[in-house]
């Protein structure tokens, strides 16, 4: 018997078994509708109705959304945010950095704001208000981290059935567009300074001056090498082959991690990033001195032989360096720039030295896309071209006045 059938007076209504069955019960002034859920359970929708009429129409209403496989339960989409947070906390598996920030997002923001209401309650245009609050004290991209941050937290949502759509799937949080001479227009983007070479030079030689020869060497190899700030300060010494020429970013512990203040070591940023670095003679020169030069396992620590951290770099070497220091009496060289400045500026050069796509790609430890990544690869005579001719940017700039 199919469900539009009308049973025979005194017989039991039966389904089949993929079919739920709902229906009206009165309790007090009221009517509410209860179904009988995929286990054999019988739960009750949270919404109360006046009529029979109104809830025998939800209960219909419930079995035709099972029949077509867009049956959300009810008690579900009541959830709030936060208990469904804390749930998708525990089964969301990310790095650690990564983490580290949802949890700030999800503290900081995105529950204390919408924390009490429950998914099936979000609403687009109220979270789009929200974000527009938010840029006036926060920069795009973090404003864009929080909303994606959430959408990501309703759209697990939607695959656990709870609500039916991603209400703020999509949601632009830039600034809208306005329309000007194509002509004449600059975009406003903010963005760090790269260095110069000459720059590097002047920063190494200021950082040597405040935290000795191997803080100047490693501002010299993130700059030669494009190597990322956890590669470079997590880079053991075994891994490092000056007498070869290379260095090798170890895929389980060939970054140091830094989260709330603890530090260790683990995997680079991705799996490409696991790579070998060639190395121009003159490099390798100073990373054996480095190396000769203390008992430690990473090749570069502080003074004091402990890990580096990231601000204390930043503010006791990076900034007097670059923005300059009045009791040293040194003038600014590059207010502003950061340490992967020097990333940037190492991709610049491998572009002026005209360094093949597929190197190219392997050193900055990044996945050549398209089909140049299936038969492009990194042979030893290129390897030797680069080598060689970043040991002649070098002298050519080692050799300025």
């Amino acid at each position: 018997m199919t469900p539009t059938q009308r049973p025979r007076r005194g017989a039991a209504l039966t389904y089949p078994k993929e079919i739920i069955m709902a229906w009206a019960e009165k309790r007090g002034p009221w009517y509410r509708v209860r179904y009988r859920d995929a286990d054999g359970g019988v739960r009750t929708a949270p919404d109360k109705y006046r009529t029979k009429t109104q809830a025998l129409q939800a209960a219909g209403d419930l079995e035709s959304d099972h029949r077509r496989g867009t049956f959300i339960d009810p008690r579900a989409a009541r959830t709030s945010l936060a208990e469904w947070a804390q749930q998708w906390r525990t089964t969301h598996t990310v790095a650690a950095s990564t983490q580290a920030k949802y949890d700030h997002y999800l503290d900081t923001h995105i529950i204390p704001e919408f924390g009490q209401v429950s998914v099936d309650q979000i609403r687009r245009s109220v979270v789009k208000q929200w974000a527009t609050g938010l840029r006036a004290r926060y920069s795009p991209a973090t404003v864009r981290g929080i909303v994606t941050l959430m959408s990501l937290l309703l759209g697990a949502a939607v695959e656990e059935r709870m609500i039916a759509v991603n209400p703020i799937q999509g949601l632009r949080t830039a600034e809208p567009r306005t329309r000007h001479d194509p002509r004449t227009a600059v975009r406003q983007v903010r963005k760090r300074p790269v260095p110069t070479g000459d720059q590097i030079l002047a920063i190494a030689d200021r950082v040597k001056d405040l935290g000795g020869l191997a803080a100047q060497v490693m501002v010299i190899t993130a700059a030669f090498t494009g190597m990322r700030w956890g590669e470079i300060t997590g880079l053991a010494k075994h891994n490092c082959h000056p007498e070869q020429l290379y260095l090798q970013v170890d895929p389980e512990t060939g970054a140091l991690h830094e989260v709330r203040g603890a530090l260790w070591l683990g995997p680079p940023k991705t799996e490409t990033a696991a790579r070998p670095i060639d190395l121009p003679p003159f490099l390798a020169t100073l990373l054996q001195q480095v190396m000769d030069s203390h008992d430690h396992q990473q090749v570069f620590v502080t003074a004091d032989g402990r890990w580096h951290r990231r601000s204390n770099f930043a503010r006791r070497l990076w900034r007097p360096a670059c923005d300059g220091d009045s009791g040293r009496g040194w003038p600014p060289v590059l207010p502003g720039a950061v340490f992967h400045g020097l990333r940037h500026h190492h991709k610049s050069m491998l572009d002026e030295l005209g360094i093949q796509e597929a190197l190219k790609f392997e050193r900055m430890g990044h996945r050549m896309p398209g089909i140049a990544g299936v038969y492009s690869h990194a042979t030893e005579p290129m390897r030797q071209g680069l080598r060689e001719r970043l040991q002649q940017r070098w002298t050519a700039l080692s050799r300025r006045p």
